[in-house]
């Protein structure tokens, strides 16, 4: 995992909806919130790790999800969160 406590929380933030500990309304409403609050930092401490995150989490993901349905929405989520850890494990970051 990242050492960077604004990606740190970012990713633990996902991963609780994913999780089911908070339900997509939830996820929806602070999902940009959070994201505003904590990218700049994240790019700060590492802008190739913000920007893939951005990519995988908010473009190919977040972003996508109007008109899903909740098990869907949670389907894309968890895609997209897959393939961002993944790109990590890669050796992409």
């Amino acid at each position: 995992m990242p050492k960077n406590t604004a990606t740190e929380f970012m990713m633990t933030f996902v991963q609780s909806y994913l999780d089911g500990e908070r339900s997509r309304l939830d996820f929806d409403l602070d999902f940009n919130h959070y994201l505003i609050k904590h990218y700049a930092k994240m790019k700060r401490a590492n802008h190739d790790l913000a920007e893939c995150f951005y990519f995988y989490i908010v473009e190919e993901g977040f972003d996508q999800t109007e008109g899903l349905s909740n098990d869907q929405h949670k389907k894309l989520i968890q895609k997209q969160f897959n393939e961002f850890k993944a790109a990590l494990r890669d050796g992409f970051l």
